[in-house]
């Protein structure tokens, strides 16, 4: 437990998503905006899916094949994570990709908040909400990777057996990292039993390092 809280901690995307966390709940606070909480349910209630869709989509995008900042920051965004599962630098989102994603989900919060007639001011809520679950994700993620942290219950244990199965046997499936609610609904839920392994789950797109 010790190493993977020092390693939490100090890491500057967490620290800067923990300051995230403290700014999003002085304004909630401070305006009273907690009537607005469906919008955080909402949240929590997409995030499977929406953690399903970006790492199949976003993150295990075909490596593009021109050299250049496109290819190195894809590698650097998950590429590489694949290859070296291992490396701490790698587990963590870059975060500057933090800063975009959050970017977009304050522009789709605010349009719908707009669309239903709320104050834009509600915007708080959502976000909250994601910067509260993306440090879950963070740990969550980092755990899974720290040998020397043992899940403490037995979703706990699935979680990090179905994330390993991913980067070990077949990376086309277990796309959950907190819950495997996504890949149960969508059928990607598989075991060694269930799928193939393939030659590919270390190396997307052919990337050994080159």
């Amino acid at each position: 437990m010790r190493d993977i809280l020092r390693n939490y901690v100090t890491h500057f995307s967490v620290q800067m998503l923990f300051v995230a966390f403290c700014v999003c709940l002085y304004f909630v606070a401070a305006q009273a905006l907690w009537l607005y909480w469906p919008w955080a349910v909402l949240v929590l209630v997409s995030a499977p899916f929406f953690e399903w869709v970006t790492h199949k989509y976003t993150l295990h995008r075909d490596l593009t094949d021109k050299p250049g900042f496109w290819r190195d920051y894809q590698i650097r965004l998950h590429h590489g994570h694949h290859l070296y599962p291992e490396r701490r630098d790698l587990q963590f989102a870059p975060t500057s990709a933090i800063v975009i994603m959050f970017g977009q989900l304050y522009a789709s919060y605010a349009l719908m908040i707009y669309l239903v007639g709320q104050p834009q001011e509600a915007v708080w809520v959502p976000l909250l909400a994601s910067v509260a679950y993306y440090l879950v994700y963070e740990w969550t993620h980092l755990a899974h990777h720290t040998q020397s942290y043992k899940p403490i219950t037995q979703w706990g244990l699935a979680l990090r057996e179905a994330h390993m199965r991913h980067h070990f046997h077949n990376e086309n499936y277990n796309w959950g990292i907190t819950n495997g609610l996504g890949d149960v609904l969508l059928g990607t839920w598989k075991t060694t039993q269930d799928v193939g392994k393939s030659p590919t789950a270390k190396k997307l797109s052919g990337f050994d390092g080159a």
